[in-house]
């Protein structure tokens, strides 16, 4: 029977449901496995740390559908644990691989580097399986392959990240490959088909019989790779159909687009059309605080249909069928028996009152003059804090992507998970130009993967809101707090000193409406090469979106 050492398992494995690029920072306890990356034909993307090697691979995953990453035992993994929490938390699913001690180390209760001093070596693992869907480490070649196969499993069918732990002396053993002989499945197993076809049913009669039925594409849609399939159901039943924060990448250029809801933040007219509706149907729904307004929604529960990766409700009825087959489902019945209902004209701006063109900069004109800027096939990445309120108000052209960490919300993500997803779109083609919009407080958490961006050949646009410190953070409380400051730095130098041997090229400070309208129209900004565009804004400004939540939650509290 044909063998293969495990390391090769695992990263075949890999390839073979898709990845190119691993992501991760070299330790002794799993360098030997590094060795074997390239025999499988990955390619090995080292990182400045652990943090930014798991936000990579999370945006990785969220492009190319699935990501990886490898650590060493001990420090290693555990500071790429707030990455893995986002992974579980957003349903992002990524493989941890984690080099450990031999298992004759472990048996032996040795003492070990990097280990407690005390002998035992689960206690990391057992940390991780709060924020992972599976476990494993394998210490036994007889059963490696199946634990190997049983994690990835895992890892795809829930859309979450698993945990794979190798010893040294476990990384070259030899085990069958017979197993990778039958792939690993990648869609979910089909639904009964009565209890399918009872599900369609009852949703194509409730959008039916509804006055004012509605569609909320949200959060879980996309993280359940449900993109296209939404999209053929909303132009199939022609309803008015709506994103939230979260929701927001799903293509907003069909005529039947009523733009962004987010309860108390949305603006008047959406918050009207959606709250009056008496059947809306959620694609994947995912009510936290920041995709609702602070809880501020006020939509007619009894007429919630939510759609789910592994079920859906209607009404107090729950129903096991998976998202995406239902929704294929339901397009064929749409097809078959189209719905009587009509949207009724969109009549959604963004920017009902054009921002001011002219003076100093705003956030409401910086918000309304990126988003003219976007164009078709931009991959747009958001950090947590100002950038995704901001971007949210933006409308998106055709056959482009937008996300940021909606519900983990760690600051400094999104520059590493910009770097995963780039790379990722060059290696699939799915997009011409990567955008990543940060403030310079999230930025200084993970600056490190300029370094990557660089050397990799990545070629983004980096527009970095300069507002003197934590602008989120002061409307909620503490505007003056010297806590809410961050360090000065001149962010012209940034790109030189982490790639000095790189094209690159650094805009600003941008202080003036003027000079940011002149800047996203020049040709330069287009061009092929690292480019950073500092935004100079008050730090006592804050997108509408914010301001909108503010008042909402002002106005719940009061009723309270």
């Amino acid at each position: 029977m044909p063998e293969i050492k495990v390391g090769d398992y695992i990263f075949t494995r890999l390839r073979q449901l898709g990845v190119e690029s691993v992501f991760g920072v070299p330790g002794d306890y799993e360098l030997a496995l590094l060795d074997l990356i390239g025999d499988s034909g990955l390619s090995w993307k080292g990182n400045p740390n652990e943090l930014v090697a798991s936000y990579a691979a999370d945006g990785y995953a969220r492009i190319n559908g699935i990501g990886a990453f490898v650590t060493t035992f001990g420090p290693g993994e555990l500071s790429a644990y707030c990455g893995m929490a986002g992974h579980y938390a957003e349903y992002v699913p990524v493989a941890h691989i984690v080099g450990y001690p031999s298992v004759t180390a472990a048996d032996s209760h040795a003492i070990m580097h990097h280990s407690l001093g005390n002998g035992i070596f689960d206690m990391y693992e057992k940390m991780a399986r709060e924020i992972t869907a599976t476990t494993v480490v394998l210490r036994n070649k007889q059963t490696a392959a199946q634990d190997i196969d049983r994690a990835l499993t895992i890892m795809v069918e829930q859309s979450r990240p698993v945990y794979i732990g190798v010893p040294t002396d476990m990384a070259y053993a030899p085990v069958s490959d017979e197993g990778l002989k039958t792939p690993i499945p990648t869609t979910l197993p089909p639904n009964d088909k009565a209890t399918e076809q009872n599900a369609v049913a009852a949703i194509h009669e409730a959008l039916e019989k509804a006055q004012s039925p509605v569609i909320v594409v949200d959060g879980n849609c996309a993280r359940n790779n449900a993109l296209q399939v939404t999209e053929e159901l909303v132009k199939a039943a022609g309803l008015p159909y709506f994103v939230t924060a979260m929701g927001k990448g799903f293509n907003e250029t069909l005529p039947n687009f009523g733009g962004l809801y987010g309860g108390g933040a949305s603006y008047p007219e959406v918050k009207k059309a959606v709250e009056s509706a008496d059947v809306l149907l959620f694609i994947g729904r995912y009510a936290n605080d920041f995709n609702t307004g602070e809880f501020t929604v006020k939509v007619n529960e009894k007429g919630v249909i939510d759609l789910q990766r592994f079920w859906l409700s209607i009404g107090d009825q729950k129903i096991n069928v998976s998202m995406n087959h239902t929704l294929a489902a339901l397009v064929d019945s749409v097809k078959k028996t189209p719905l009587s209902k009509t949207a009724k004209a969109v009549t959604w701006d963004p920017y009902p009152m054009k921002p001011e063109a002219s003076g100093p900069l705003t956030q409401d004109f910086l918000w309304y003059a990126i988003g003219e800027f976007f164009q078709p096939g931009d991959l747009i990445i958001g950090e947590t804090g100002t950038s995704a309120f901001g971007l949210g108000a933006a409308k998106l052209p055709k056959d482009t992507f937008m996300y940021n960490q909606t519900i983990f919300g760690s600051i400094g993500y999104a520059t590493g998970a910009a770097l995963g997803s780039f790379m990722a779109a060059q290696e699939t083609g799915k997009f011409k130009r990567g955008i990543l919009v940060t403030g310079e407080g999230s930025l200084h958490l993970t600056v490190q993967a300029f370094a990557d961006l660089l050397r990799y050949n990545v070629k983004p646009i980096i527009f970095v809101l300069n507002n003197d410190g934590y602008t989120v953070e002061r409307i909620i409380h503490g505007m003056e707090a010297v806590y809410n400051e961050v360090a000065h730095w001149d962010y012209s130098t940034l790109a030189h000193t982490f790639g000095p041997a790189f094209p690159s090229k650094y805009h600003g400070p941008i202080k003036t409406a003027e000079e940011l309208t002149k800047l996203l129209q020049d040709p330069e900004l287009r061009e092929e090469c690292f480019q950073l565009v500092e935004v100079k804004l008050d730090k006592h400004d804050a997108p509408l979106s914010v301001r909108l939540t503010g008042a909402a939650i002002d106005e719940f509290n009061k009723a309270q």
